[in-house]
């Protein structure tokens, strides 16, 4: 004989739990899971926002970078052409002949001209430092985003 003990109890009560159990496995799971899912494919999506901005801003970056030196050279040229009117100059006044309109025209146009080339170098600065600005705002508004969705709010520093 064994020593098993058996008792008799009604299944119905059971057979509620066990149902009601799968129901609320299955419900809070699916949710969780789905809720994870979105947010982890916002974060992606923010992501290769912020790597597509950067590329963006970093050809940007370089084309106006790859200016500079051609602007520069042409500027130092401008001054080497300028330094030699000036010692032209020099030199006819040391001779005592007198310096006429005509005689400064080659040097108020290379003054001309070098204002016109710091010009371009300013609007080149401006559009430069426009695109880094807006690189700036993008990037915080998109870590905002970002800590106040995952983080809990801001990092102080």
């Amino acid at each position: 004989m064994s020593s098993e003990e058996y008792e008799v109890i009604p299944t119905s009560p059971i057979r509620r739990l066990e149902k009601r159990m799968e129901k609320m496995e299955d419900t809070s799971s699916t949710s969780q899971v789905q809720k994870l899912m979105e947010q982890v494919i916002e974060l992606i999506k923010s992501n290769q926002r912020i790597i597509d901005d950067v590329v963006k801003a970093n050809a940007e970056l370089r084309d106006e970078l790859s200016a500079i030196p051609v602007k520069v050279d042409k500027l130092l040229d401008a001054m080497h052409e300028f330094m030699e009117l000036l010692r032209e100059a020099s030199e006819q006044e040391e001779k005592g002949s007198g310096i006429g309109p005509e005689a400064m025209k080659p040097m108020v146009d290379k003054l001309t001209e070098m204002v016109n080339q710091n010009k371009m170098s300013l609007e080149a600065n401006q559009t430069m430092l426009t695109a880094m600005e807006t690189i700036d705002k993008r990037l915080k508004r998109l870590y905002m985003g970002f800590a106040n969705t995952y983080g809990g709010g801001a990092v102080r520093r």
